[in-house]
C-alpha cells in the first residue's frame, strides 16, 4: 500500500471522536536563551501520554477480525496505547514487553486493561513471542510502528500543527521505529510545506541518523538509552521507504542534554516529558546555531515515566551538568 496524503486525511476523520487535539505551547524564556522562535506540540497531553493514541485507534477503526484479543510488541507507550484503545472498541489486549520495562509502563498497561507478557530484552525478542502468540491463537497483531495504518495516524499530528502555524522552518520529531517520522514527514512534504524535518535520536541509539546519511537501511547492534521509546534497533522497512524520500536529515543528542531537556520543558513549559518526549529540544539545544532565528516546531511525544525515575534522572544529571541552555 502506497500511503499518500488523503490516507492522513482519512485516518484524521476516523480518531478526531477518540484522540485530542494536542496544544501548540510556547515559551518566552526558551525562545531568548536558544536563539529561535519555538513550537512545542504536546502529545505529552495526548491520551494515554503519548501520540501512540493516534495510529492505534486508526489501526483499530480499519482492521476487523472474529477474533477479539488483539496483540503487540512495545516497550511501553504503543503498548498502553493499545490496551486503552482496545476498551474502546470492546476488545481484549496482550502485550509483550521487555523483561527490564518501565514498571510504571507495565503498570498503566495493565491499568487500561491490558495482560503483560515479558519476552526477552531487545525488540526481537519481544516481537517473536508476539508473532508466536498470533499464530497459536489468531489474535491480530497491531505493529508498533511499520504498518500504513499506524503510520496514517500518526500523521495526523502534523495535520494539526499546520491549521494553527502554517508557515515553520523545521520539524523535530523523536524517532524510534519511525512511524512518526514517517507519518509527519509525508504530510509536511504533500502539503508543500518548505519548511525541514529532522530525525532526533539519542546519541546511543542513532540509527535512523546512520541510515539517512548513508542513504541505505542501518541496523544497530544495541541501544542502551534512558529514552526508552527510541531502542529500536532499526526504522521499520516501510517507515524507511517514506523518511528516505521526504526526512532532510537526523540529529542525536547525548544523554545528558536529554536529561536536561526534560528540566528546561519543565521549568520553562510546565511540561512532564520522558526522555524519548524530550528528544527534540535536546537535539536542537545540541545543534542551536543550526536553528538560530529559525522558527522551529518541536514534537513533545510522550509524557510516561514514574514520578521517581524522573526525579531520580533530573537530580543525577543536574548534579554532573549545568543548565545546557543558559
Amino acid at each position: 500500500m502506497n500511503l499518500i496524503l488523503e490516507d492522513i486525511l482519512a485516518a484524521r476523520i476516523r480518531i478526531k471522536h477518540l484522540v485530542h487535539k494536542t496544544p501548540l505551547l510556547r515559551s518566552r524564556q526558551l525562545n531568548r536563551l536558544l536563539g529561535c522562535d519555538l513550537y512545542f506540540k504536546a502529545e505529552s497531553l495526548q491520551k494515554v501520554g503519548a501520540f501512540k493514541a493516534r495510529g492505534v485507534c486508526h489501526f483499530l477503526s480499519r482492521e476487523e477480525t472474529g477474533n477479539p484479543v488483539v496483540t503487540t510488541y512495545s516497550s511501553g507507550n504503543h503498548g498502553q496505547a493499545l490496551a486503552w484503545a482496545a476498551s474502546q472498541f470492546e476488545r481484549k489486549a496482550v502485550v509483550f514487553m521487555p523483561e527490564d520495562a518501565s514498571q510504571a509502563k507495565v503498570a498503566a498497561v495493565r491499568g487500561y486493561g491490558g495482560e503483560v507478557r515479558f519476552a526477552g530484552l531487545s525488540g526481537d525478542d519481544r516481537q517473536a513471542a508476539c508473532e508466536a502468540f498470533a499464530a497459536e491463537t489468531g489474535a491480530l497483531v497491531v505493529p508498533p510502528f511499520d504498518h500504513p495504518h499506524i503510520i496514517a495516524g500518526q500523521g495526523t499530528v502534523l495535520l494539526e500543527i499546520v491549521e494553527e502555524l502554517p508557515t515553520f522552518d523545521a520539524l523535530l520529531v523523536p524517532t524510534g521505529g519511525g512511524g512518526l517520522l514517517a507519518g509527519n514527514a509525508l504530510a509536511l512534504k504533500a502539503l508543500r510545506r518548505n519548511a525541514q524535518i529532522f530525525a532526533c535520536e539519542p546519541e546511543l541509539a542513532a540509527d535512523a541518523r546512520a541510515s539517512l546519511a548513508s542513504g541505505e537501511l542501518q541496523r544497530i547492534e544495541y541501544a542502551k538509552t534512558i529514552a526508552d521509546g527510541a531502542r529500536n534497533l532499526c526504522l521499520g522497512n516501510l517507515n524507511w521507504d517514506i523518511i528516505r524520500r521526504h526526512v532532510d536529515g537526523g540529529l542525536a543528542a547525548p544523554e545528558f542534554l536529554i536529561v536536561e531537556a526534560m528540566r528546561e520543558l519543565a521549568t520553562f513549559t510546565k511540561q512532564y516529558v520522558e526522555p524519548s518526549g524530550a528528544l527534540g529540544l535536546a537535539c536542537l539545544m545540541g545543534h542551536r546555531d543550526q536553528f538560530k532565528n529559525k522558527t522551529v516546531v518541536i514534537i513533545l511525544s510522550g509524557g510516561n515515566i514514574a514520578l521517581e525515575d524522573y526525579a531520580r534522572l533530573i537530580t543525577s544529571h543536574g548534579a554532573k551538568h549545568g543548565s545546557a541552555s543558559r
